[in-house]
């Protein structure tokens, strides 16, 4: 850093220690000590002004930088202007600089837009409904193929399926789509998907039964039945 060598020159010139250049700007000795330590490469520009006034030269001078009217701090106009403001005017417009600052390095960081696509999956909805009710049969080709956003529970799911009936309300009502992970059985409590005697319903696996959560339906015992089939359990519905 050239000009820190030159800012040292000038202190050395000046017979002025670390403590005498802080006590005279008003500068911490903390940011001083700092500065001349090579630890602050970008230090304020407040801090800039309050060197030169203590050291007795310009910014340009300080800073080693030869005095144009390209690149010259002195004249610029609003460095002028600054110079002619008062502590407390000064003051102000460091905390501005300072506030402004920080927001334009906060909006750089924040990523306003993204390119990236929400991912999707494809799955099959059965067009003939889980009954609820009375029973319906579900075919193994009669689907209609939708895409859903891809989450952890669609991740998991295999199909989806219409319900119809409501034996399983409140818990399910007609015409949600349910989820529905392929499974040969599911555990006691759970809900699935089941087909008896060739009959498709959506209950709740009761171990010798299909439970109806709807108290106006009958459970359905499975040992009165010659075929019961398990297709999967059900992860949840989607949003309507």
């Amino acid at each position: 850093m050239d000009w820190l060598s030159n800012i040292k020159k000038i202190k050395k010139e000046k017979n002025l220690t670390n403590e005498a250049l802080a006590e005279k700007s008003g500068i911490s000795l903390g940011t001083v000590n700092k500065l001349f330590a090579g630890a602050s490469a970008d230090p304020k520009f407040s801090t800039l002004c309050a060197l030169s006034d203590t050291l007795g030269v310009s910014i340009d001078e300080m800073m080693g930088r030869k005095r144009t009217e390209a690149n010259s701090f002195v004249n610029n106009e609003y460095f002028e202007k600054y110079m002619e403001l008062g502590e407390e005017g000064r003051a102000l417009v460091n905390r501005i600089i300072t506030e402004e600052h920080a927001r334009v390095l906060r909006e750089q960081s924040t990523v306003t837009y993204s390119l990236d696509v929400p991912k999707t999956r494809i799955i099959r909805l059965y067009n003939i409904s889980a009954s609820a009710g009375t029973g319906s049969y579900l075919s193994s080709s009669d689907y209609t193929n939708i895409s859903l956003y891809s989450t952890p529970v669609t991740d998991e799911a295999d199909f989806a399926i219409k319900v119809y009936g409501d034996s399983m309300l409140p818990k399910y009502t007609s015409g949600d789509i349910l989820l529905v992970k392929s499974a040969k059985n599911v555990e006691v409590g759970e809900y699935g998907i089941f087909s008896v005697d060739g009959e498709s319903f959506v209950k709740k696996f009761g171990g010798d039964r299909l439970i109806s959560v709807n108290p106006a339906y009958s459970d359905i015992p499975l040992s009165e039945f010659n075929q019961v089939v398990c297709f999967g359990k059900v992860l949840g519905k989607l949003k309507k």
